[in-house]
């Protein structure tokens, strides 16, 4: 039997899924993240993974790694000791930033730019100067740029070196000559060049894009050559793949040499693998909902592929770096409850985290959590979480509800359902977020729920925003791990051009795009991509003259290329913003290609063991009171199941609301569904 292995490494666990390459049924675990070194948790959580398949390492014909290693120490400010080498007379560019502030009236706020990558004593200026056009105004200084690299170095003491040179998106002769030097002089030092990372204009966001990729690049370059090593010396053969941030994998190698690519990437996992079960249940538009113990991610999949947006933001600093589109907020199991000074009910964004947990864990928390209110209302079980291994106490979730209600003047049970209503408006407003507020109706997708939580909340939140499908994976808890198996291997890559359509020669335009495009096919076929089954796709990034960002239009060719670029550059302006200008100038400022592979969509099998069935109370919003509903595990639901029920697994529960109807599909996904009634149900 061979297999395919998606490892997902979070803040608390590290999730393993292992995926029989015949379809057969995958095989799941999740263990404690060695936070010290995660490469120790990531082998012992494989081994356990793959003896429970009955497979060896040696078995193994794929694996694929989420990894937040570089964003951990982004967050942290725990990277490397870095220098900045730049144009003379720019040295101050990282610490200006771009002169205005995020909270304009916060007497308190905290800076606006990463001043943490690099002071301004490790930042030296260079003679030597390329033109907005390419031709060269003053020849580098190769002394001073050896003298540079010699005081970081040996008096600075830094490891790696970020170098940005004005206008090397035009022309990269400069930036390559310094690391040249850099190397020469220093074999150890890893330098990294912006004319690489992100050869587009616009200075600041540059220089912090390449600064964060020299500060992450030993971190990752470590960590990633030593998973290889403990991998082989597992008995694993087959390379080791890694996401990135814009939702595709690429080959670890290609990842020692950008390193930036992994920061933002840890929510990429989860959302390619709600595309991939929409793909699965024939539903290319679906809404990708995790709900954990601390915050939920949400996403959206657009035809089978998840949205991406070109600036992030990691630890309140900008990253422009393509990144899929994905809203958190701090709404899960443990968010809080409490009364605030108005003598209102809230819930969250502050969490009882994993330690101690919710009051039901019996651990030594005492405040009130959603998972104590919905252990409180029955849609938990005493016999708890995690297969049984987490045992809950209805007690103790009372005890905490109590303290709520008691300033409330509500009944513990009112107080629940209140929390667990709170929870539930919080998350639908986060779908809001990336369906309505990037200008989509949430009526037209299904919900995709996952995470630990997310089937307990999802009918809930469905009726609220007016969907009528819910699509439950078959195992909720770890697809991220999943989605790490089912993306395509993807290499973006860009381009500065600048030029208006008006007077833009087509071949010019042309050529620009063969040229990225060729990059972006070497770089893909690097990773070990099969040369037959890699697509390019193009695009410009265009505005209209005047305006200070781009929107990305794919390019469809033909032999009107430019013409049909404004044409669809209009119409995606109209769809985003409501207006076009019929008389405005386009502009174009850069090339984009992103050469891909298609991924497997992987089979993961139905649920094994016996079938049970037993009864609970559970609280009824829609006839205020308790009543007697069945208790399924997912195995012994085989044909379609109406609502009140509950059906249960090892890493999830799911809740099937009154008016809903469950039904199990060949891929192994629950489906549920509701009729559309027009207005939101009795009891929402």
């Amino acid at each position: 039997m061979t297999v395919s292995v998606g490892i997902d490494i979070g803040g608390t666990f590290t999730d393993i899924i292992v995926c029989p390459d015949d379809g057969g049924a995958a095989t799941i675990a999740k263990v404690p993240t060695t936070a010290h070194d995660p490469g120790v948790g990531l082998i012992e959580g494989l081994c356990q993974a793959l003896d429970a398949a009955g497979a060896s390492p040696a078995e193994v014909t794929s694996i694929v790694h989420g990894t937040t290693v570089g964003t951990n120490a982004v967050l942290q400010h725990d990277g490397a000791r870095i220098g900045i080498i730049t144009t003379e007379g720019f040295q101050d560019t990282l610490h200006i930033g771009r002169g205005k502030r995020r909270q304009m009236y916060d007497l308190f706020t905290g800076s606006d730019t990463p001043d943490f990558l690099c002071p301004p004593e490790r930042v030296y200026g260079v003679p030597g100067r390329i033109a907005p056009d390419g031709t060269q105004i003053e020849p580098l200084d190769t002394d001073a740029v050896a003298s540079a690299a010699d005081e970081l170095v040996l008096r600075h003491g830094v490891t790696a070196i970020a170098v940005s040179f004005l206008f090397s998106f035009v022309d990269t002769r400069h930036e390559q000559r310094a690391r040249e030097i850099i190397e020469e002089r220093h074999p150890g030092v890893i330098v990294s060049l912006s004319s690489r990372i992100d050869p587009r204009f616009r200075e600041f966001e540059r220089l912090v894009v390449t600064a964060m990729d020299a500060y992450i690049r030993p971190l990752i370059g470590r960590y990633i050559a030593g998973l290889r090593t403990r991998l082989a010396d597992t008995g694993v053969r087959v390379p080791l793949q890694v996401m990135e941030s814009h939702g595709g994998i690429v080959a670890s190698e290609l990842i020692e040499e950008r390193a930036v690519g992994t920061l933002l990437s840890g929510l990429a996992g989860g959302a390619a693998g709600a595309a991939a079960i929409g793909r699965a249940a024939g539903r290319p538009d679906v809404l990708g909902f995790d709900m954990g113990g601390t915050s939920t991610d949400v996403a959206m999949i657009v035809d089978g592929q998840a949205l991406t947006h070109d600036e992030g933001e990691i630890g309140g600093q900008p990253l422009r770096l393509p990144t899929v589109d994905v809203h958190t907020i701090g709404a899960g199991g443990g968010s809080v409850a409490y009364v605030d000074a108005a003598g209102s009910l809230c819930v969250g964004p502050r969490s009882a985290g994993s330690a101690p947990g919710p009051a039901a864990y019996g651990w030594g928390g005492t405040e009130p959590t959603v998972t104590d209110a919905n252990l409180l209302l029955g849609f938990l079980g005493e016999e708890g979480l995690a297969g049984g291994s987490l045992r809950l106490s209805r007690d103790l979730a009372a005890k905490a509800i109590r303290q709520v209600a008691e300033r409330l003047d509500m009944t513990e049970v009112a107080t629940a359902w209140g929390v667990h209503r709170i929870a539930c408006a919080a998350m639908a407003a986060a779908v809001r977020v990336v369906s309505v507020g990037r200008g989509h109706d949430p009526r037209n997708f299904a919900l995709v729920a996952s995470g630990g939580a997310g089937a307990m909340h999802a009918c809930t939140i469905a009726a609220d925003l007016g969907i009528a499908e819910i699509l439950v994976p078959p195992h909720p808890g770890v697809l991220s791990a999943y989605g790490l198996l089912t993306a395509e291997v993807k290499v973006p890559r860009w381009r500065t051009f600048q030029h208006g359509t008006a007077d833009l020669d087509p071949a010019d335009l042309r050529a620009r795009l063969d040229e990225i495009a060729a990059a972006a096919r070497s770089d893909i076929e690097r990773a070990g991509a099969d040369p037959s089954a890699i697509t390019v796709r193009l695009a410009v990034d265009a505005r209209y003259v005047g305006q200070s960002h781009e929107l990305t239009v794919p390019v469809t060719g033909g032999a009107d290329m430019v013409g049909r670029l404004e044409t669809d550059f209009a119409d995606l302006h109209r769809r985003l913003y409501g207006q076009d200008d019929p008389h405005g100038r386009v502009e174009i400022t850069a090339v984009r290609a992103t050469a891909a592979a298609p991924g497997t969509d992987h089979r993961v099998g139905g649920h094994g063991g016996a079938p049970t069935r037993t009864e609970r109370q559970v609280y009824l919003p829609e006839t205020g009171g308790f009543a007697t509903v069945p208790v399924l595990s997912r195995a012994g639901v085989t044909g379609e199941l109406a609502g009140p029920a509950i059906v249960t697994q090892d890493d999830t529960t799911i809740l099937v609301r009154s008016g809903w109807r469950a039904r199990p599909a060949a891929a192994g996904t629950l489906i549920l569904t509701r009729p559309v009634t027009g207005g939101r149900d009795a009891g929402h």
